[in-house]
C-alpha cells in the first residue's frame, strides 16, 4: 500500500527545486570565480527536489508487514512491533521499546490518510 504526499506538499517541493534552481543559476553568472562551487551545490540540491517532485509521490509504503518513509534516510518500523500510536498536534508517533516514528499528517494526502488510519486501527496496540 502506498501513501500518498498531499497536493500542497508537492507544490512545495516544486518551488523549492525552483528556488534553488533560480538560485544556483544567478550565483554561478552573477558571482566571483570563488564562491562558484557553492552554487553548484544549489543547482544540485534543485535536481533533487526537481527528482523528489517528479518520483517522490509516496510519502509512506507499507508492504510486508514493514512501514517505510519513502526518503533518503527515512525510517522503517515493523507493523508488529510496534507497542503504542499517539496522534498528537496533526502527527503520528508510533513507538517501539527501541525507537519512535514520526508520521505528519498534514504531509499525506486525504485519500490515503484514510488508508493509513484504517491500517493502522487493524494493529492491536494502545492508543494514547
Amino acid at each position: 500500500m502506498k501513501i500518498l504526499y498531499s497536493k500542497k506538499q508537492r507544490k512545495y517541493h516544486f518551488f523549492n527545486a525552483l528556488f534553488w534552481l533560480l538560485l544556483g543559476i544567478t550565483g554561478l553568472f552573477f558571482s566571483e570565480r570563488k564562491l562558484s562551487l557553492i552554487y553548484l551545490l544549489h543547482i544540485f540540491l534543485s535536481i533533487s527536489y526537481f527528482y523528489k517532485y517528479l518520483k517522490g509521490t509516496n510519502y509512506l509504503i507499507i508492504e510486508k508487514g514493514v512501514l517505510k518513509q519513502n526518503y533518503i534516510f527515512g525510517n522503517k518500523m515493523d507493523l508488529s512491533e510496534i507497542k503504542s500510536i499517539k496522534h498528537f498536534a496533526g502527527e503520528y508517533i508510533l513507538r517501539t521499546y527501541k525507537r519512535k516514528m514520526t508520521i505528519n499528517i498534514s504531509w499525506v494526502d486525504q485519500s490515503s490518510l484514510l488508508d493509513l488510519t484504517t491500517e493502522l486501527k487493524k494493529l492491536d496496540v494502545k492508543w494514547i
